[in-house]
């Protein structure tokens, strides 16, 4: 098992020379270092990751009182999106309208597909939906992958007990069965970690507490950055609250649009900085929101935008947000609110999550000690196979490096995949040493 090491001689590069190449990047980097200097004049909003309303409604009310907004949606983009994924949060008042619930032939058969892919002599990443034959439940998952990426856009398969199974069995079954929605899996940081276990450190050090107490917190609306199927395996649950919940871009931007469409022009301008946290270059630039090939897109994390003190500050020297940023982002929470769904969370649930229509958030947690501590494994996917919506090009830059891009660099080491299946934990401690906040 490879251990996480914080030791590095020079700044780790956030592009491969390959990728460097194939996007012209470097050219682009010049550019954008032009367009730094001019803007600004390194003024910027105060913003934090915890999202603070009273400054959020002051911001707002400036900037309409100041005028001279846009008063229409950029030229070229929609009015009013319409479709399954313009939903609210009375949209669906059962939940066996996202649920899909296994039966007792479900499970044998998910027995016969693990003895099948174990006679190959094969680890669990190695599984595919042709090494993991589902006759008669592949065709439903194969449904549920129509209803992420041209449904609702959210669905919940439920039923499998995780203590039934030994670990790398039931990593095989949930790879196994998320590979009939998507079968790409990413790399989820630089290390190259492949599942990502979202769950407290665990240890009992001050320094442990405090990252526990604000990790568990509410969490404000975010995308994953890097992903068009985001999955989440539900291996434990809080003892309370913890709920992982959602809501429709979609939706958002049909209220943008009629109420403020000017944030529509700020999310989509690409002059976003997004913080790559000590690699080089330090930051890069983007827009949050697209309309890509009659699709709109949001693709973002908080973090990467305005840090999250104390354990992941923004990096210095690096541009801040404006104050019609700053709205913008809160305006997309505040309006995400107003329309969430919450589903309920059970053990040994799998969420599939349509990463570029969808926003989610988790509802603040406690773990009681003596208890399995809330735990769940993070899988990005993305689907090759003609689902993937078609993407805008810097959302192609960012896929290659999580989903194609091997990363070898003269005088580095290779970028790995390393799929641990337990968590990675301090030989001493017991700290759990990769705890998912990263979204890249």
């Amino acid at each position: 098992m490879t251990m996480l090491s914080n030791a590095t001689a020079a700044p780790a590069p956030y592009y491969s020379q390959g990728l460097r190449a194939r996007f012209n990047i470097d050219r682009i980097r010049l550019e954008q270092a032009a367009d730094d200097a001019r803007l600004n004049g390194g003024k910027y909003a105060d913003i934090e990751y915890d999202v603070d309303e009273a400054k959020y409604r002051a911001r707002s009310a400036a900037r309409v009182k100041a005028g001279g907004l846009p008063t229409s949606v950029p030229a070229g983009w929609p009015a009013k999106l319409s479709g399954p994924l313009v939903w609210t949060s009375t949209s669906f008042p059962s939940e066996d309208q996202y649920v899909y619930h296994l039966t007792p032939s479900d499970k044998t058969e998910i027995l016969s597909a693990l003895a099948f892919f174990k006679s190959h002599n094969l680890d669990s990443q190695k599984v595919t939906k042709y090494l993991f034959p589902l006759p008669n439940l592949g065709p439903i998952l194969s449904g549920i992958c129509n209803d992420i990426y041209f449904g609702k856009g959210f669905h919940i398969v439920r039923g499998l007990n995780p203590d039934d199974y030994p670990l790398a069995d039931l990593t095989t079954i949930y790879l196994g069965l998320s590979s009939y929605v998507a079968s790409r899996r990413g790399r989820q940081d630089q290390r190259g970690s492949m599942l990502i276990h979202v769950m407290q450190r665990g240890d009992h050090s001050a320094e442990s507490t405090l990252h526990d107490n604000i990790y568990s917190s509410d969490k404000p609306f975010h995308t994953d950055t890097v992903t068009d199927t985001l999955c989440l395996f539900t291996q434990e649950l809080a003892s309370s609250g913890g709920r992982s919940i959602f809501a429709s871009a979609w939706t958002v931007y049909n209220e943008l649009a009629a109420t403020r469409p000017d944030l529509i022009h700020t999310l989509a301008s690409p002059d976003w900085p997004f913080d790559t946290y000590g690699r080089d270059p330090p930051f890069y630039r983007r827009a949050l929101m697209y309309f890509h090939d009659d699709h709109l897109i949001t693709s973002f994390s908080r973090r990467l935008l305005v840090g999250h003190a104390p354990f992941t500050p923004r990096s210095k020297a690096i541009p801040g947000l404006t104050e019609a940023q700053a709205e913008a982002l809160d305006a997309v929470h505040f309006i995400a609110r107003k329309h969430e769904i919450k589903p309920r969370m059970e053990r040994g649930d799998i969420r599939f999550v349509n990463n570029l229509g969808l926003l989610h958030r988790r509802e603040a947690f406690e773990n009681v000690q003596g208890t399995r501590p809330r735990h769940l494994v993070r899988i990005w996917l993305n689907n090759d196979e003609g689902m993937c919506w078609n993407l805008p090009r810097p959302l192609r830059l960012a896929w290659a490096r999580v989903f194609d891009d091997d990363f070898e660099e003269p005088g580095r080491e290779k970028r790995g995949r390393y799929w641990d299946y337990a968590p990675l934990r301090h030989p001493v401690t017991g700290r759990v040493l990769n705890t998912g906040g990263s979204c890249d």
